[in-house]
């Protein structure tokens, strides 16, 4: 086993999952794993159900920036309190009564949950300033299985060999293309014109894409970036990975529960996240 990071010393990856958990996403890979979870995101809307899904509620392509905000913050609420805080709890509810109307099975519950265990922590391993160690794993997994128990997701596997086994199986067996992904994609592209001035914007665009792997870029639909972009990419990622060892992890939190965000300027309430109200979705 690798030598122990120092904040590490001491924790056991059960008993204190959301304690280790929670200082890699808020603190030691901080950026990564933000990039990691956006990799998540669009992973879903590369399985054709999912991506109907998604489609068919509307969230994806009305409101856009809502439905980004909304994710992203849900997600770091469950990770900065843990699932079993009081507006980690809320969070969970609200999760809840959102989902049951849809009908997702439960190996769809079973890949969404592994793009936030698989997603980052493939990303950390391949750019960040260290891999992740075995105990940094364990508390992963740990962590997100709880969240899965929290929401009714029957059967999460009990190791990280076990999930990734069926996490890539799905894959094999799903992901693909769909006519529902391309307005999703645009949508996201049509996201960022608004953040971005409009002399930036295409290679903004490009840069985004250019984080996705070549099999989830097919199955997107979405073309290859040009070779200029791709080597400014990867330049860019092994710089900011030899600065971050030089610097080591920043001194605040990364995520600040009520937050205020492009959708909440002056920050939200758990019950403001999410669709209001819930448009059922006729899942054929």
């Amino acid at each position: 086993m690798r030598n122990l990071p120092r904040y590490l010393e001491g924790l056991d990856p059960q008993r204190d999952h959301h304690t280790i958990y929670r200082y890699m996403v808020q603190r030691e890979f901080a950026v990564d794993m933000r990039v990691g979870f956006g990799l998540a995101f669009y992973r879903t809307f590369a399985i054709p159900s999912i991506a109907r899904l998604l489609h068919d509620t509307g969230e994806m392509i009305e409101r856009t920036d809502k439905r980004g905000d909304d994710t992203r913050l849900a997600m770091y609420e469950l990770i900065d309190g843990g699932p079993d805080s009081r507006r980690g709890r809320q969070v969970i509810a609200r999760l809840n009564r959102m989902h049951r109307v849809y009908g997702i099975t439960n190996d769809e519950y079973l890949y969404v949950l592994g793009t936030n265990v698989f997603c980052p922590t493939r990303w950390i391993d391949r750019h960040a300033h260290r891999p992740l160690h075995p105990v940094e794993r364990a508390a992963t997994l740990a962590f997100w299985r709880r969240v899965g128990d929290l929401m009714g997701v029957q059967e999460v596997p009990a190791t990280w060999e076990e999930y990734e086994a069926f996490f890539n199986a799905f894959e094999e067996a799903n992901l693909g293309p769909d006519p529902a992904v391309t307005p999703m994609v645009e949508a996201i592209r049509a996201m960022t014109r608004r953040r971005v001035p409009r002399m930036f914007q295409r290679v903004a665009i490009q840069a985004r894409e250019a984080l996705l792997d070549e099999h989830l870029r097919q199955a997107l639909g979405i073309a290859r970036p040009s070779a200029r972009v791709l080597i400014a990419v990867r330049s860019l990622l092994r710089v900011r990975s030899l600065l971050r060892r030089m610097t080591g992890p920043p001194k605040k939190d990364f995520f600040t529960p009520g937050e205020p965000s492009r959708t909440y300027p002056d920050g939200y309430t758990i019950e403001e996240l999410g669709p209001s109200p819930v448009r059922p979705v006729n899942r054929r």
